[in-house]
């Protein structure tokens, strides 16, 4: 009986040893991040807490970052699924993602061409923070975005590019800079021309990818970007609105 005692108590203290360190394992460091100068992979948002209009976004996004096989930025929309083809600009990116998986929300924003452009997105969210609209929530602090959610702006006043704006669809929540507080840095996807921060698009490639914006807020209302979040020297202050897709 003792000789038994002796033997489960043996047992018992192996386990616990084994636990511990298992549980050290899972918890030693933290993982790398990946350099400013390296691509950076898309990183996945999690879509557990996250409503169902974002959340059917985000799946549409994550779907097209892991599809694409070639891309460019152009003001033509042309899409192959079957050869992983994305061809299109930012508000094209948009209108093509949210017209897969939220057509009623896309239709909802007024446009007078053949599609919405940044501009016209920018307007119509911005207006929801006054009026009501329809199939969007606006959102009126910077820190309120999650994965799905959409920022957009209208052009600088001295932007050349012809471009109404840009518009890009979150990926994360956004994060406080801590070398510059007014600054919140914000995981996106989109298309363009010119890389952000972190950005997982090869040099001198255009086209749909992901990389790290900031936004500069006053009482949480954003005022201007950094194109390069926590890299830009200076922001360019413009009208900015931020909105959520409803899902109806």
């Amino acid at each position: 009986m003792r000789e038994s005692r002796c033997l489960e108590a043996k047992i018992s203290a192996t386990v616990l040893a084994l636990a511990t360190l298992a549980f050290a394992g899972c918890g030693a460091g933290k993982p790398k991040e990946p350099s400013a100068t390296s691509p950076a992979l898309p990183l996945r948002a999690t879509t557990s807490a996250v409503p169902a209009g974002p959340a059917a976004l985000i799946r549409e996004v994550e779907r097209e970052l892991s599809a694409v096989r070639a891309t460019r930025y152009q003001h033509t929309t042309a899409v192959d699924e079957s050869s992983g083809s994305y061809f299109y600009d930012c508000s094209g990116f948009l209108d093509y993602a949210v017209g897969r998986v939220l057509a009623a929300d896309l239709r909802s924003i007024p446009h007078t061409k053949s599609r919405p452009r940044a501009a016209d997105i920018e307007r119509y969210l911005h207006r929801g923070l006054t009026d009501p609209i329809d199939g969007w929530q606006a959102l009126a602090r910077v820190d309120a975005l999650g994965p799905g959610d959409v920022i957009a702006w209208l052009a600088t006043e001295d932007s050349t590019t012809g471009d109404t704006g840009h518009v890009m669809v979150v990926l994360e929540a956004p994060i406080q800079d801590s070398a510059r507080p007014a600054e919140w840095l914000v995981r996106v996807a989109d298309s363009t021309l010119n890389p952000h921060a972190r950005d997982s698009r090869k040099p001198g490639a255009s086209g749909l990818g992901t990389g790290t914006i900031g936004l500069v807020a006053d009482r949480g209302t954003p005022t201007a970007f950094y194109w390069r979040g926590g890299v830009t020297r200076e922001a360019k202050p413009t009208e900015i609105a931020l909105g959520r897709p409803k899902g109806t």
